[in-house]
């Protein structure tokens, strides 16, 4: 049975941290051997512009989301002078906590992990974020809502993974990959795509 990952494309989202998802999960389709992983972008508007002028378009709004039909959450990073303010909607911490009380695994790239510590569920957990911003103190954020900081490159706590930034979108897919379909789907896909 097809697996089904939401994908909240915020505006001003980070490219990579966004297209490692859609392009490592679209692999699950490709292979015929690997449970096949249903990726559904969802936004507030149906266009979305990423900090670096990449435009994508939304497959449902979010207030057409029932949480209840997904497995898994991803969140990329971004930059809140592009629009990603948007990621502290009520409507996505809704979806956030939600899709975790469900069972559901949570991928927060970089400052996506900040909204996530927003909502509550990163309470006594370890976490880590983009830390190197010169304007907010990131680490200082995630403390203030109840989370464990750390500078880890990622961090797996109870289904939920938070990554440092960029450098590590692709490792952060593969382990959500891993934690949706088990290691042996994981790894046919990192050889099909030549990572192995």
């Amino acid at each position: 049975m097809n697996k089904k990952v939401l994908l909240f494309a915020p505006q001003g989202f980070e490219d990579i941290e966004l297209a490692a998802f859609t392009d490592i999960l679209g692999w699950t389709r490709v292979l015929k051997e690997v449970t096949s992983v249903d990726l559904v972008i969802t936004a507030f508007k149906k266009n979305i512009c990423s900090k670096h002028n990449l435009t994508i378009k939304a497959h449902q709004m979010i207030k057409e989301i029932n949480p209840d039909d997904y497995q898994a959450l991803i969140i990329p990073g971004g930059f809140n002078d592009a629009g990603y303010t948007e990621v502290y909607n009520k409507k996505m911490f809704g979806l956030i906590r939600k899709i975790y009380e469900n069972g559901g695994i949570i991928a927060a790239m970089c400052v996506g992990s900040l909204a996530v510590a927003k909502t509550g569920i990163l309470k006594g957990k370890k976490a880590t974020t983009y830390s190197s911003s010169k304007r907010h103190d990131n680490l200082q954020i995630l403390r203030d809502c109840g989370a464990i900081p750390v500078k880890g490159r990622i961090v797996v706590a109870d289904r939920i993974i938070t990554n440092r930034g960029p450098d590590t979108a692709i490792e952060v897919a593969f382990k959500l990959l891993e934690m949706l379909n088990g290691k042996k789907d994981m790894k046919k896909i990192k050889k099909a795509m030549m990572f192995e």
